[in-house]
């Protein structure tokens, strides 16, 4: 049987079981479950392919208010983005891509950006534009106005690989993209 063709802008599956299965799954209360199901993700049975990105960023929000309800949204967003690298890092994909960033360096890491998106979703734009050596501008497309979460990852990913004097700064963030300032010791 043919699959359908998703939807335009999705998030796949391996993504949604990082973040929500493998790293917030055993924080996850009852409660929260059922919001999550509400809002459209199932978490009691198998993940479908993918997901409206809106779907997943609604549902992000809201594992966001369950389990840091003492923050303020942009903290939360860094610190789930932040937890689901480390999700990430226990999947077959996550496992893979970090081994080959590791590999491959920082900088090279970050030149990647747009094909490394391309393992969570299927509409990231990355433009990226190096400022000298060790540093960089990257801007995200469609962030959904959860920047944090972006930040978050990227910084954790970064230092998963092994970067030395990271700095991450948000530079711009208009709620639909976000551009950070990343340097590290090269």
């Amino acid at each position: 049987m043919l699959k359908a063709a998703p939807p335009e802008e999705v998030i796949f599956r391996n993504t949604v079981e990082a973040l929500f299965q493998r790293a917030m799954g055993p924080k996850l209360t009852d409660r929260c479950v059922e919001r999550i199901r509400q809002a459209g993700i199932d978490l009691k049975h198998r993940l479908e392919g993918f997901y409206p990105r809106e779907t997943f960023y609604r549902c992000v929000r809201i594992l966001g208010e369950e389990l840091f309800p003492g923050l303020g949204e942009d903290e939360r967003m860094v610190q789930l983005g932040t937890t689901f690298m480390d999700g990430f890092e226990q999947t077959l994909i996550g496992k893979a891509a970090l081994q080959a960033s590791r590999f491959m360096g920082t900088r090279r890491t970050l030149a990647r950006m747009a094909e490394n998106y391309r393992t969570s979703n299927n509409y990231q734009k990355v433009e990226l534009k190096e400022l000298g050596p060790g540093e960089v501008r990257i801007t995200l497309s469609q962030t959904s106005g959860v920047s944090g979460y972006f930040e978050g990852a990227l910084r954790r990913a970064l230092t998963l690989i092994g970067t030395r004097g990271l700095a991450v700064r948000r530079e711009g963030d208009d709620g639909r993209r976000c551009t950070l300032c990343i340097s590290w010791t090269p």
